[in-house]
């Protein structure tokens, strides 16, 4: 075993207190209850020990679950160090074509970005499979899930409870078809859509079977669970729909609302990611029961406070950042965010991941985030 992995387990020395209290108020705004505070997950420390050791590149970490989870732990390391309501968790970390994988597709490493996948299944071969072959029992011999099984179990023996490990990139329904298929699916939706059905139902139920082997391998409930800094209570999952934002509202209600249903049902609910715009779509995705979440992976594209009424209009919350404004302070960032919910008189709605980690009150991080909670003691 590397030296390196006992010493930065070693430095690893999580604040349980702290992590509960946060657990607590991230659990109140997945059940729509009021904590005492809205959560605040802000961006994690430097680790000045880490600049001793080298660094692994991506591909390094793809083939060695060891040198993964030293990358992680070090990431482990400056979240346990940071004041606010994140959780400790990391994942076998094996790219977005993860599922996929169990198609007998295989991804590209790379040492500088995440794994990819440039080939696809042909429409004949999609055609001959079906959701039987994707059970709970068959995918845990399948493509990498043997690999994430490994990791997970690896990973756990080693945190031997200091932190949480969460699932592998699962993506979503239309995304896993997308990956599967390729470009070809968009005009396949209109040349022969039982055939984009049919890719749909099977996309569902890999989504299903390998993230309910994946959380039986962690230990977790099918409905709860962590990822990241993020706490999931009544909604185990999350959901991926980036290639969603290239399509209509019409399209959106056919070929992704049901699936995405579908999807989370089993789980008790999950939150939806997606970069991009999505406008044309936001409120029919948070009209659906299962949603119980989104998060943006481009919040500039997005009016905050009209989003922020959507979502609290819906029961819904959103989870992540939005972008500061520049030359505004950072009381006056806070008091923009709290804004929204101080004028429903609420706390629910929001777990926050501020930005500005590069300014100067990030070196105080405690001073920070006692600004984010004292405001919410004041009137609007």
């Amino acid at each position: 075993m590397c030296p390196e992995l006992d010493y930065v387990l070693e430095l690893l020395q999580p604040d349980f207190n702290r992590i509960e209290i946060g657990r607590k108020r991230q659990c109140a705004i997945w059940k729509s209850e009021e904590p005492d505070y809205t959560p605040i997950i802000p961006p994690a420390v430097r680790v000045p020990e880490r600049e001793n050791y080298p660094s692994y590149n991506l591909k390094e970490q793809f083939l060695d679950k060891e040198k993964m989870l030293i990358a992680h732990l070090w990431d482990l390391v400056a979240r346990a160090r940071t004041p606010g309501d994140g959780q400790l968790s990391m994942r076998a970390n094996l790219g977005t074509g993860f599922i996929p994988t169990i198609f007998g597709l295989n991804q590209l490493i790379f040492e500088d970005k995440m794994p990819w996948l440039k080939e696809h299944l042909s429409k004949d071969v999609i055609l001959s499979l079906n959701p039987e072959e994707f059970t709970e029992e068959k995918v845990k011999d399948l493509g990498l899930v043997p690999v994430a099984l490994e990791y997970i179990d690896y990973f756990k023996e080693k945190l031997d409870g200091k932190a949480h490990v969460y699932l592998s990139d699962t993506q979503g329904p239309l995304d896993i078809a997308h990956l599967v298929f390729g470009d070809a699916l968009f005009t396949e939706i209109y040349d022969d859509p039982d055939f984009v059905h049919h890719l749909l139902e099977l996309s569902t139920q890999a989504y299903i079977s390998v993230s309910e082997v994946l959380k039986d391998t962690v230990g977790e409930e099918l409905n709860s669970g962590y990822h990241g800094g993020i706490y999931m209570e009544d909604g185990g999952v999350r959901c991926c729909e980036d290639t969603t934002t290239l399509l209509s509202p019409k399209t959106f209600d056919e070929f992704v609302a049901p699936y995405i249903s579908s999807a989370l049902r089993p789980f008790g609910g999950g939150w939806v990611h997606f970069c991009g715009r999505g406008h044309q779509f936001l409120e029919k995705l948070l009209s659906i029961p299962e949603v119980k979440g989104i998060n943006f992976g481009n919040p500039e594209m997005y009016d905050y406070c009209s989003v922020m009424s959507l979502i609290l209009d819906k029961n819904k919350f959103y989870v992540g950042n939005f972008p500061r404004f520049p030359e505004e302070t950072l009381k006056d960032y806070f008091e923009r965010i709290l804004r929204p919910l101080k004028e429903r008189g609420t706390r629910k709605g929001l777990i926050f991941m501020p930005s500005g980690d590069e300014l100067p009150e990030w070196q105080e991080p405690e001073r920070v985030v006692e600004l984010w909670y004292s405001l919410q003691d004041k009137k609007v």
